[in-house]
């Protein structure tokens, strides 16, 4: 069971949900290219194709088998055109609270935020009091956003903090799926959360109805940083959906 996490996320993210799955699956949650622990290329490199490449690499030499790949948000875009191009190699696949396209308004909302310079913090105490996560909405404890602050700050040569994310993430080109969906053979689950407007729930039901097989979720009392507000939850419509898989 593979979770790639969401834009300007990290492998952390899961941390509340992963556990869950142990004494079922071999879990592993990654840090994508530019974000968390990851080095970030020379050149700009952050397309989908880019984000999928890895994910090629990855899957196709670890030796554990056909996955379930899970994401979220950016993440959950990545596993759409991954499962579009190689559902072949997928036990199956999960996508919570993203479309199979980005809004013109929304690609250049980020690409505003790219062009920002990073902000920096004189103790990792001041960067912790500071997070904050992006749609700003979120029912989230106190405790469980440190928790992921905590790991979302390195320290710099001149011992200031700064945020480990590459900001040229933020500038995206990401590929339009709909007409590949299709083509996704393995059991696939979309994940609507109610209180999100990310992913509506005309687009989710489409969604579903395009799937070969697929299958719709929706989760309560969460805003899209689902993993965060609502764990309980989402752990409970993953074991469902897993329940289901031969």
């Amino acid at each position: 069971m593979l979770f790639i996490h969401g834009g300007s996320a990290h492998a952390h993210w899961w941390d509340f949900i992963a556990p869950a799955f142990v004494a079922d699956f071999h879990v592993l949650a990654l840090d994508q290219r530019g974000h968390g622990e990851s080095e970030w290329p020379k050149e700009w490199q952050y397309s989908s194709l880019d984000y999928v490449a890895d994910l090629e690499q990855i899957i196709d030499h670890w030796g554990l088998g056909a996955p379930v790949l899970i994401g979220h948000s950016m993440g959950a875009h990545n596993v759409l055109v991954y499962a579009s191009r190689n559902s072949k190699k997928l036990r199956a696949m999960i996508a919570i609270d993203t479309p199979p396209d980005y809004s013109r308004f929304a690609v250049e909302f980020l690409r505003t935020y790219a062009v920002k310079p990073p902000r920096r913090f004189e103790s990792i105490e001041e960067a912790v009091r500071n997070f904050r996560v992006l749609p700003r909405e979120t029912l989230a404890k106190k405790e469980t956003l440190n928790y992921i602050a905590h790991h979302t700050y390195r320290r710099l040569e001149d011992g200031s903090w700064t945020h480990k994310l590459d900001r040229r993430t933020l500038s995206r080109e990401p590929l339009q799926v709909w007409d590949q969906l299709s083509q996704i053979s393995c059991p696939a689950l979309i994940v609507k959360v109610t209180k999100s407007p990310v992913l509506e729930i005309n687009a989710a039901r489409r969604m579903v109805a395009t799937l070969p097989k697929g299958n719709l979720e929706q989760i309560d009392d969460s805003f899209h940083h689902v993993m965060l507000d609502n764990p309980e939850a989402l752990i409970a419509a993953l074991r469902k959906f897993a329940a289901t898989l031969s």
